[in-house]
């Protein structure tokens, strides 16, 4: 059965839609996690980089999880692909503010937060691979213990 271009649109706009709202929940808790970590949670509503997280991340996410959900993780439930890029993408965030803001500025929270997204995706398409046979159903590593 051949997807009609109307059903590929509504899917592409479905996963740009939860890749921004995900995306700007990724980067509001990254944002969040650093502040805590380096004891100024009080001011997190007070300076502006909470909704400036959230901006770039809703921005990244829309763009990224359409390409990576129709690219690389076809096969990858929608739950486990939105909390699994989550997780990669505050983890990756939060280290690349802790390792690499002082070579790139505030570039560096963004880029491991995308090496962090990128790193998740890569993983989740290892843990469902595509179907080799017709009519087989495929259980993934590890669902059975």
């Amino acid at each position: 059965m051949k997807p009609s271009p109307a059903r590929i649109l509504a899917v592409t706009a479905g996963l740009a839609a939860g890749g921004a709202l995900f995306g700007a929940l990724a980067g509001a808790l990254a944002i969040a996690i650093l502040l805590t970590l380096f004891g100024e949670a009080s001011s997190i509503f007070d300076i502006g980089l909470l909704p400036l997280a959230a901006r770039i991340g809703a921005t990244l996410g829309a763009v990224l999880l359409p390409l990576a959900g129709w690219l690389l993780m076809r096969r990858v439930p929608l739950g486990r692909a939105l909390t699994g890029t989550v997780v990669g993408t505050v983890a990756g965030g939060v280290l690349g503010a802790v390792l690499l803001t002082f070579l790139l500025g505030i570039g560096g929270p963004v880029l491991g937060a995308i090496l962090g997204f990128l790193c998740a995706v890569l993983s989740l398409r290892r843990r469902f691979p595509a179907v080799r046979e017709e009519g087989v159903i495929q259980v993934p590593r590890g669902a059975g213990t």
